[in-house]
């Protein structure tokens, strides 16, 4: 997914002018040694903010956060969901800003998942957020079932859905998406069978991990910087509903024609955005949609220039 809007965001409590900006930023050039975030010391904050009364162990983790196991201060069982600071997914965020840190990013990552979570919980099955610690994002546990109440809900991947009905899981799976950007106006960015837990004693499914998660306009035909234009929602649609109609044809063998369920979706929108999808939106909007060709063209006098005074060929930034 695009990182555009990242380059407008964080200017407050992240920005140049925040709290120890000058400090971070020493570290973050390597002459200060940069520092992970411990589990230990994620435990000693949940436990400090006295809305988790114990901790117990890792149950899962992913490209960017580990999620533990917790009770909270009424003896609920909860979710505690540690994002990492120096991850590939935090230096692809941080790509399409200059103004951020690693630790930053990953706190900003948090906040996103939270409120994302708040908005989705209202029409789809997603793990309801209950609090937001920095980089930490606390929600409710979904057990594998009544009997092992403690045990997660695992994942469809690693669940033989023949006990089920594979057929059933697909059509949930695709309800999901389809309340998603119809009734919460979002779009997943990362759907797939990594991102879809089931309780084997309900069948029902849940989705999660929504850091990336983005809104699309639903007044403009725009890209703004917390929600993109409605032709480039329905292209990463396409892709979620891609991705988990790939895993159900692999596996079970079964499937669903994209074309046909992406005409019905979209079908449901207002009236002003389906229109402005039945327009030519390449005449519309030319330069959001291909290379604009004075970039290509400054970046080859820039080439130029410095081949001349230096004998050698620039060499692109590293990122």
């Amino acid at each position: 997914m695009s990182t555009d809007h990242n380059q407008r965001i964080g200017f407050e409590r992240y920005g140049k002018n925040a709290l120890g900006r000058e400090e971070h930023r020493i570290d973050r050039q390597g002459k200060l040694p940069q520092k992970e975030v411990r589990i230990a010391d994620a435990i000693t904050q949940l436990l400090d903010t006295r809305k988790v009364r114990q901790v117990y162990a890792v149950i899962g983790g992913g490209k960017e956060a580990t999620v533990l196991l917790a009770k909270d201060s009424s003896g609920e069982l909860v979710c505690a969901k540690v994002f990492r600071f120096y991850t590939s997914t935090i230096k692809k965020r941080l790509r399409g800003t200059k103004h951020l840190l690693p630790s930053d990013m990953a706190m900003l990552a948090a906040k996103q998942e939270y409120w994302n979570l708040e908005a989705m919980a209202k029409f789809c099955p997603v793990p309801k957020p209950r609090g937001l610690l920095e980089n930490i994002v606390l929600m409710d546990f979904i057990s594998k079932d009544s009997s092992t109440p403690m045990i997660p809900a695992p994942l469809i991947r690693d669940v033989d859905l023949l006990s089920f009905d594979p057929e059933e899981i697909l059509y949930s799976s695709i309800d999901i998406l389809a309340q998603l950007f119809l009734k919460c106006r979002m779009i997943h960015g990362d759907y797939s069978e990594h991102n879809l837990m089931i309780q084997t004693h309900t069948g029902e499914v849940f989705t999660m991990d929504v850091s990336q998660s983005v809104e699309y306009n639903t007044k403009t035909f725009i890209n703004t910087p917390v929600r993109i234009r409605i032709d480039r929602a329905v292209k990463l649609l396409e892709t979620d509903l891609n991705n988990i109609n790939q895993f159900f044809k692999r596996i079970y063998k079964i499937g669903i024609d994209l074309e046909e369920v992406k005409k019905e979706i979209i079908s449901e929108l207002p009236q002003n955005l389906k229109e402005y999808l039945s327009e030519k939106t390449m005449d519309i909007y030319p330069g959001e949609l291909i290379s604009s060709e004075s970039f290509i063209g400054k970046g080859e006098y820039r080439n130029a220039i410095v081949q001349s005074r230096t004998r050698r060929v620039r060499q692109a930034p590293k990122r």
